[in-house]
């Protein structure tokens, strides 16, 4: 008797990652996992569901790596308003829009609402809605001065208050915990080269949410910030458009534990597109978004 999770994939080209080009294989999927990779084809004809890729690509799922599930419009500041019951619906299609796309995983980088990202997460998990699978996140950690966007995040002064708003989030099932150490300058009230978190705010993060076996994310584009993440073990970089050659080699000595994920098509969309998302074009030419551009294309 054949299992419904068992699937052979035949005459597809293969991307796995590893090599140069794409090559003609079948592949086995079994329980839901890759179990076989014959290259030119040839796997054994079983009783179990076969597709015939007619020499089309067969790759793995992509991950995106910085998710905003409940971030469902450009105009940052409309967010917060919107009421939870519409917010949830926002989130399982956007769930859905990533798994259609081909992310099978994904990584929450901050939710508009504490639990937003946990309820759609359980509820991919049990089968209720489909989705990537995810790491949630709950609202972003900041301080009053380094606050990005009103009303959806959680503003802290002093190591007590990062240690319990950390322990707030993970009580509430958070995967990963997002704190923002740079500003974003098209906001045009925190700026990107500037420093909000103490090394100890950050340190005492780290420490909460490893104590868990949890996983901190940072906001951090200025030079100062990266550092300071670097130093105290932060495990997601986001952005880093002002990271020195320091900071780069203080990453590549944790390059086995650190994830970068530089968010290029924020910059894009900010220089070219800003209008569509609720910021005059002139912000985003004026809020260095230009030099950040030009700076990711030739590095530091």
């Amino acid at each position: 008797m054949s299992n419904p999770q068992n699937i052979i994939f035949r005459n597809v080209q293969v991307i796995d990652g590893n090599e140069d080009e794409a090559f003609a294989a079948d592949v086995l999927v079994r329980d839901g996992e890759i179990a076989a990779v014959e290259r030119g084809g040839g796997l054994p004809e079983t009783d179990d569901r076969c597709i015939d890729g007619q020499g089309r690509t067969l790759m793995s799922g992509l991950c995106d790596a910085h998710t905003h599930l409940s971030w469902n419009s450009g105009d940052l500041d409309s967010i917060a308003g919107l009421e939870v019951e519409e917010h949830v619906l926002v989130c399982a299609e956007s769930a859905r829009i990533l798994l259609d796309s081909g992310y099978t995983m994904a990584i929450g980088a901050a939710a508009a609402k504490m639990r937003l990202d946990v309820a759609t997460r359980d509820a991919i998990n049990a089968g209720m809605i489909p989705g990537p699978r995810y790491l949630a996140a709950v609202r972003e950690i900041c301080s009053p001065a380094g606050m990005l966007v009103p009303g959806i995040s959680t503003q802290v002064s002093g190591v007590e208050e990062m240690r319990m708003a950390v322990r707030d989030g993970l009580r509430l099932g958070a995967d990963i915990i997002k704190i923002i150490q740079s500003g974003e300058s098209i906001t045009q009230r925190a700026w990107a080269k500037d420093d909000y978190l103490t090394d100890d705010e950050v340190a005492v993060a780290v420490e909460e949410a490893h104590r868990l076996g949890r996983r901190v994310a940072t906001h951090a584009r200025s030079t100062e910030s990266c550092l300071k993440a670097a130093r105290n073990g932060v495990d997601i970089f986001y952005h880093m458009s002002y990271a020195d050659e320091a900071c780069i080699d203080l990453i590549a000595e944790r390059k086995d534990e650190i994830f970068v994920a530089p968010g290029l098509h924020w910059l894009y969309a900010s220089l070219y597109e800003a209008g569509d998302f609720g910021f005059p074009q002139e912000a985003a030419e004026g809020g260095g978004v230009q030099a950040r551009t030009r700076r990711w294309h030739r590095g530091p």
